[in-house]
């Protein structure tokens, strides 16, 4: 059998293929959902928490001899935490605009700011010769390749009724939009 030439790929170049189709597969899925719904669902949210909270508690288990953590880190896993805890809290005390507001602001930033920053730590604990490649081009094009991905899936979900049916979204188990096609 001829070879592919795969297999002779330095790590660093596997790395970066690996991350980009895992990346876009994400990135894909979440554009869809929020354009077909003009959301993103619950348990998107509750995975990034999740693992979030997996690392926060990793974290206080390792030894510091064993693993240094910046403090940026211990705050990007620890703000999807607290930003939970405001939302529980939130829903205690709906009337109160101050929770509304800090909730706001956190989910901001745990969006835009944590989980990016927990993914890339992932990333390098995953594929440590990730972080040894020194070029921006790869890097950049990964950036690229999850926003492209986000925005083609936004695109196809705000569109969804020109590629699939109600029967698609019952079948599959997800939530139905409400402009759908029937046929």
């Amino acid at each position: 059998m001829k070879s592919s030439g795969f297999e002779n790929i330095d790590a660093g170049t596997r790395s970066i293929i690996v991350i980009s189709v895992a990346a876009a597969f994400f990135a894909w899925d979440l554009g869809f959902e929020f354009g077909a719904h003009g959301r993103v669902f619950f348990e998107k949210v509750f995975v990034a928490w999740s693992v979030s909270l997996a690392l926060l508690i990793i974290f206080i288990i390792i030894p510091k001899r064993l693993l240094s953590v910046p403090p940026s880190l211990w705050v990007a896993t620890a703000v999807p935490t607290l930003w939970l805890l405001i939302a529980a809290a939130n829903r205690a005390a709906p009337d109160e605009i101050l929770f509304r507001h800090v909730l706001t602001v956190l989910g901001f930033v745990a969006v835009l700011a944590c989980f990016p920053y927990v993914a890339y730590v992932i990333v390098s604990v995953l594929y440590p010769e990730f972080t040894r490649i020194r070029e921006r081009g790869p890097k950049l094009g990964i950036i690229f390749i999850i926003v492209l991905m986000t925005f083609v899936g936004y695109l196809v979900g705000l569109n969804h009724y020109r590629f699939l049916t109600c029967d698609d979204f019952e079948i599959s188990g997800q939530s139905v939009p409400a402009n759908c096609s029937h046929f």
